[in-house]
C-alpha cells in the first residue's frame, strides 16, 4: 500500500487502501518467485525451537491502531491484532521470506483448486467449504456458517469507510449492489450451511490472495448490532484472542479464546502498551519490563544492537515486502521528459542511501522487492546503477546541458528527510538544483495524490498481498493515475494497461510471472519511478521469548510467539 491515504504499516512507513482491481492467486503462484534474502541478525525461532504455553507477551507501541474492524481497518499495526482476534477462511503459512506468502486453510476444509473442485466453469467459480464446529468468541459463541460471510462480505461493501472495495469488482453483482439496484450481491452467496460460493465475471489469477485478506473475516452479526459504530473498538472473531480491554492512548489486551480450537495462540494473553516512544521501549526491553518492540528499532539503536554481543541474539530483521522510491510526475515539467527521467535514474547513489539508512535497508534496483513473486536476483545495472557521466550525457541530450532547478519533496519523518538531502547532493552534481521542501505526513499525503502539482517526490509501497499485480495496478495503472490515487507520477501506458489485462486471465504462474517481468522491464524503461531500497522490518525482544521472526505480510505473527519458562 502507498503512503497516499491511511496508514498500513509500522512506524515511520504509512501506507493506503488501495482502489483497486479485484486479485486473488492460485496458491502455486504465491510459493514461486524468488528467496526473501534475509538479513536477519538473527532468528529466535532458529534458537527456540520448542513452543512453550502461558505467560503473558507484552508488545509496546508508540500509537495505537484508529480501529479494529476488519471491514475498515488498512493499517499495519491494526492487521497484526486483527490475527490474533479474527479467523478467515484462508491464512498465510507461519514463516519468514518466501515461504510465509504460501496460502493455506483457516476456516476452510481445504485451499480451492481446479483439482478438488472448488475452483470451476474455466476459473470463475470458487467454492469453500467451512468446518463445522467453528465458534465466535464469547460472549457470542455460537457457530460459524457460512450466511455469517455473506453477511460480513454484504456489511463492508456497505460501509462508506470501507477502503478496499475496488478489489472484489469482479464479483458477480457487486456493482449493482454498490449502485442501491440490488439487496444482495449475487456471486457471493451461501449454497449450504457451511458451503460458500464466489462468483466471477471472468477468471482472476490472484483471486485466493484477496480472500485471505483481512476484510472478509466474519463478524457475528447480533455484536454488530450490539456495538454499531463502535464495533471496531470492540473486535470479536473466531481467532486464538479475545479483546479483553482497551483503554485509548494506554494500552489494550487480549486473552485466550475459550471457544478456539486451533493450533495458534501459546501465550495466555497479549498485553499491548501504547504511547511509549521506541527509544523507551527499547529500554524496557533490556530492562525485561517488554518483551517486544511493536515499532521498529530506532535507526540510531540498531548498529549499537546488533554489535552488542549481550543483544544481538534478540535482534530480528527481515527485509519488508516494500518499496521506497523517488516518483517523477510526467504531468509537471520537465519530468514529462523521459531522457530528463532517465538522467535522474543514473544520478542517484543507492549504496549512500543504504549506508546512511545505519543497516535498516537494502539497495533496490526494480520494482518488485525481495520475496515478492516475479523478483530477480542479480539484476544490478539491468536498469539503472549510478553513472553520473552517463546521467550527465542524457541531461544533454534532453536539452538541459546545464540542467535546471526543482523542488524535491518528502515528508517530515525520518529516514526520508535524509534520503532526500542524499538525493539532493545526487542530482547537484549533475548540474540540477533541488530544492527541498517538507510537510507534514498527513498534508503530504494529500499533495502527492494532485496531479499537475508535485514533480518530484518520495514514496513507498507496500504489498497488500504477494503479488506483482498489486505494485503495477497501484503505482503505474490508468486506473490509479486519478486526484487523490495511489499513482503520484501519473504514468500510464496502453501497452501496460493491455498486459496487465492479459497476466490477470493467465493461469499458468511461470507464464504470468514471465508477464510481469517484461511490464517491469517497459516501466523502468521509461522511468517514472527510481527504486530506491527496500527497507528492514526490525525488532528486539527480551531473553525469555520464543519464536520471534518478522512475517513477510502481518510483520508480527503475535500468536506463534510464546515466553520461556
Amino acid at each position: 500500500m502507498s503512503g497516499i491515504g491511511l496508514p498500513r504499516s509500522g512506524p515511520g512507513r504509512y501506507a493506503a487502501g488501495c482502489l483497486l482491481l479485484v486479485v486473488a492467486c492460485v496458491v502455486a503462484l504465491s510459493a514461486c518467485g524468488s528467496s526473501s534474502n534475509s538479513s536477519s541478525s538473527s532468528s529466535s525461532a532458529a534458537q527456540s525451537t520448542t513452543p512453550q504455553r502461558g505467560g503473558t507477551l507484552v508488545v509496546t507501541y508508540q500509537g495505537e491502531p484508529q480501529t479494529l474492524d476488519p471491514a475498515i481497518d488498512f493499517e499495519g499495526n491494526g492487521w497484526a491484532m486483527e490475527h490474533c482476534i479474527f479467523g478467515n477462511l484462508l491464512n498465510y503459512s507461519s514463516a519468514p521470506g518466501a515461504a510465509g506468502t504460501k496460502i493455506i486453510t483457516d476456516m476452510a476444509t481445504e485451499v480451492p483448486s481446479a483439482a478438488n473442485g472448488g475452483i470451476t466453469n474455466g476459473g470463475t467459480t470458487y467454492i469453500f467449504h467451512i468446518r463445522p464446529g467453528i465458534k465466535f468468541a464469547p460472549p457470542v459463541s455460537r457457530e460459524v456458517t457460512a450466511k455469517d460471510f455473506v453477511y460480513s462480505f454484504q456489511r463492508m461493501m456497505s460501509l462508506p469507510t470501507a477502503p478496499a472495495k475496488g478489489y472484489y469488482t469482479g464479483i458477480v453483482g457487486l456493482q449493482a449492489f454498490l449502485n442501491g439496484k440490488a439487496k444482495t450481491i449475487t456471486g457471493y452467496k451461501a449454497t449450504g450451511k457451511y458451503t460458500l460460493e464466489v462468483d466471477l465475471q471472468k477468471p482472476i489469477a490472484d483471486f485466493l490472495s484477496i480472500m485471505e485478506m483481512p476484510f472478509s473475516a466474519p463478524v457475528a452479526k447480533e455484536w454488530v448490532a450490539k456495538w454499531g459504530t463502535q464495533v471496531g473498538r470492540h473486535p470479536l472473531g473466531t481467532g486464538p484472542y479475545v479483546l479483553s480491554h482497551w483503554v485509548a492512548s494506554q494500552d489494550l489486551l487480549m486473552n485466550r479464546n475459550t471457544n478456539y480450537t486451533g493450533t495458534a495462540g501459546n501465550v495466555d494473553a497479549i498485553h499491548f502498551q501504547f504511547s511509549i516512544q521506541p527509544s523507551t521501549a527499547v529500554l524496557k526491553v533490556q530492562s525485561g519490563d517488554a518483551d517486544l518492540l511493536g515499532d521498529y528499532i530506532p535507526p540510531a539503536n540498531y548498529p549499537g544492537l546488533i554489535a552488542s554481543p549481550q543483544w544481538k541474539s534478540q535482534v530480528v530483521a527481515e527485509p519488508a515486502i516494500a518499496l521506497d522510491y523517488l516518483f517523477l510526475n510526467r504531468t509537471v515539467k520537465p519530468f514529462d521528459n523521459l531522457l530528463v527521467r532517465q538522467a535522474i535514474a543514473w544520478s542517484i547513489d543507492r549504496t549512500k542511501i543504504v549506508k546512511l539508512l545505519s543497516g535498516t535497508g537494502q539497495a533496490l534496483d526494480q520494482i518488485y522487492p525481495a520475496g515478492l513473486p516475479g523478483h530477480v536476483d542479480g539484476t544490478a545495472g539491468q536498469f539503472y546503477g549510478y553513472d553520473r557521466a552517463k546521467a550527465k550525457q542524457l541531461l544533454t541530450q534532453a536539452g538541459y546541458p546545464n540542467g535546471f532547478s526543482m523542488t524535491l519533496y518528502t515528508h517530515n519523518v525520518e529516514p526520508w528527510p535524509t534520503v532526500a538531502q542524499s538525493i539532493q547532493y545526487d542530482l547537484g552534481q549533475i548540474g540540477i538544483k533541488a530544492s527541498l521542501k517538507q510537510l507534514d505526513r498527513p498534508a503530504y499525503w494529500t499533495l502527492i495524490g494532485k496531479k499537475g502539482v508535485v514533480g518530484a517526490g518520495l514514496n513507498d509501497w507496500w504489498m497488500d498481498y504477494p503479488d506483482p499485480f498489486d505494485y503495477i495496478i497501484s503505482l503505474f495503472s490508468k486506473s490509479s493515475a486519478i486526484d487523490e490515487g495511489t499513482n503520484p507520477s501519473f504514468w500510464w501506458d496502453p501497452k501496460v494497461e493491455t498486459a496487465l489485462t492479459s497476466a490477470q486471465v493467465m493461469m499458468d504462474p511461470v507464464a504470468r510471472l514471465a508477464k510481469f517481468d517484461q511490464i517491469q522491464s517497459y516501466i523502468m524503461g521509461q522511468a517514472p519511478a527510481v527504486p530506491l531500497y527496500q527497507e528492514l522490518v526490525t525488532t528486539l525482544h527480551s531473553k525469555r521469548t520464543g519464536g520471534v521472526y518478522m512475517h513477510p505480510v502481518w510483520i508480527f505473527d503475535y500468536a506463534h510467539y510464546w515466553i520461556n519458562k
